[in-house]
């Protein structure tokens, strides 16, 4: 059965991380189901390193990153 794989970083953030297909891929089997295999990843996302440079971070709204600093986390 082939899967897909995602990355979830330590910020909440998720990315796609890559397809594992299995060797029935396009003839019995037509893609990974909607359980994806979640890999832990530490540390801050990309655009979350690039947010704390940012002059108003919480802007945006339903953010993992906004949510973590009004929970009281560091910034």
């Amino acid at each position: 059965m082939c899967q897909q794989i995602d990355f979830v970083w330590g910020c909440g953030h998720r990315s796609f991380a890559k397809f594992d297909n299995c060797i029935n891929f396009g003839r019995t089997c037509y893609g990974a189901s909607g359980n994806h295999v979640d890999r832990a990843v530490p540390g801050d996302c990309r655009e979350c390193e690039i947010r704390k440079m940012d002059p108003n971070p919480t802007a945006r709204l339903n953010d993992p990153y906004r949510k973590r600093l009004q929970r009281g986390g560091k910034r």
